[in-house]
């Protein structure tokens, strides 16, 4: 065992003795057999453990038992406990879905000098995790089920079924613990482990070995599927900023659009149905559809994708030319004659006798008004937007530079033409650039 360990390991990581390794320890058998085999084998590692407290005394035995293997070893040991049912409470979360997103925030924490974090999950964890995800609904993602390695986060113990791991534990004297909570068959993983496997295996005894077989094909299926879905997002997505914008006559006459749009929104946490939507029909340009994570608005011939924005802009005062050049770059210029204006949305001229404090950065209201520079007059800001199809997050982000309440600059999209500059009487003027930082 301790051979297909280090060889899974070299499979994983390359030269495992290259590196340091943080190990996830609950106490149970699975994490416990994992930590002897990185001991026997002469790694780098320390431990981690989570004190849920879901368990009474049971769940302080577990830590006393993993600090234990931790001073036998003469191992780092990180600990921490969660008053995890306090923390569920209103959070419209399972408690074994808080519990997970506890761990790994704080394993992210503490990562830091470890290079892997690995994990004790073992075949028949995966073969459960298939079968609640089929329960589910799911795509080829959810059959592959667990991967072997993610990024930084490893997991070993895949290569093993939790037979082997028993026989490994009892024939090597390894003291583990034993959640009791494993056979309250009302918790669905437990029904699956308990009831739905062993039926499954009176068709086919050999059913772990098989299913050990199918998902190593599946991994790799997955692999070439996202590959080549990759390659079709990329003809049809953009990045700008924080936007994703998703081009709608991209996706027309694809023969595989269902699919390609279920992808893109999935990587940002949309359900399926939202995916059927669009493309059953045409929602309108206004149209919004919001995940956990973000919110996805229709503009014409676009799906626009944003993180939802749960900062509120404070307005910024400004109240000499110190603090303006924090915020613009700015250039004080003389007259010679001749001004060579930029024709940039980004840039502001104004004359020195124009330019007074204090100023303000704000955000543009309904009502709000200016005299657009090269328009034919007062224009509302939101006629200006509309005019110009300036989509909705844009708007969102959008900031007035005013003056004694006066709208000077729509910054980045337009100057007021009160404050335009005259190149026969303007002596002394300022160019002020938007540098980004607000």
């Amino acid at each position: 065992m301790k051979k297909r360990f280090l060889e899974q390991m070299n499979h994983l990581v390359g030269d495992p003795y290259g590196h340091r390794y943080l190990l996830a320890v609950s106490g149970g058998g699975d994490s416990c057999v994992m930590a002897q085999l990185f001991c026997e084998s002469g790694l780098n590692f320390a431990l981690a453990h989570c004190n849920f407290h879901l368990r009474g005394e049971d769940s302080n035995q577990d830590m006393q038992l993993v600090q234990e293997l931790a001073k036998r070893w003469d191992v780092e040991i990180f600990v921490k406990e969660f008053d995890t049912l306090a923390l569920q409470k209103d959070s419209g979360k399972s408690v074994e879905m808080v519990a997970r997103e506890l761990r790994y925030a704080w394993f992210a924490e503490i990562m830091a000098n470890y290079d892997f974090l690995a994990t004790a999950h073992q075949t028949d964890d995966a073969l459960e995790t298939t079968l609640l995800n089929l329960c589910r609904g799911t795509g080829i993602k959810g059959l592959a089920s667990i991967p072997e390695r993610n990024g930084n986060i490893i997991r070993p113990m895949l290569v093993f079924s939790a037979e082997e791991i028993r026989n490994y534990a009892q024939s090597h004297n390894i003291a583990f613990a034993i959640d009791c909570t494993n056979d309250d068959e009302s918790i669905r993983r437990n029904k699956i482990r308990k009831s739905v496997i062993p039926l499954l295996a009176t068709q086919n005894p050999n059913l772990i070995h098989t299913y050990s077989h199918n998902r190593k094909i599946l991994q790799k299926q997955l692999a070439f599927y996202n590959y080549y879905i990759e390659k079709e997002k990329e003809k049809i997505v953009e990045k700008r900023d924080e936007t994703v914008i998703v081009h709608i006559d991209d996706l027309q006459g694809h023969p595989h659009r269902d699919l390609i749009v279920y992808e893109i929104l999935d990587g940002f946490d949309f359900p399926a149905d939202i995916a059927n939507e669009l493309c059953a029909r045409d929602p309108q340009t206004g149209t919004q559809y919001h995940s956990a994570t973000h919110t996805l608005l229709v503009n014409r011939r676009e799906y626009l994708i944003r993180p939802h924005d749960n900062e509120s802009f404070q307005p910024i005062t400004i109240r000499s030319m110190e603090e303006l050049q924090h915020y613009f770059t700015v250039e004080r210029l003389t007259n010679n004659g001749r001004i060579d204006f930029d024709r940039d949305n980004h840039t502001l001229y104004l004359a020195e006798n124009d330019l007074m404090f204090p100023m303000t950065i704000d955000t543009w209201q309904a009502g709000d008004y200016f005299y657009p520079l090269g328009g034919k007059g007062k224009q509302k800001v939101s006629d200006f937007f509309t005019d110009h199809k300036i989509d909705r997050f844009t708007k969102q982000q959008v900031r007035l530079l005013k003056m004694d309440e006066n709208i000077v600059w729509i910054i980045g999209h337009r100057s007021d033409q009160r404050y335009k500059i005259d190149p026969i009487k303007t002596q002394i003027y300022f160019k002020i650039q938007y540098n980004g930082l607000f």
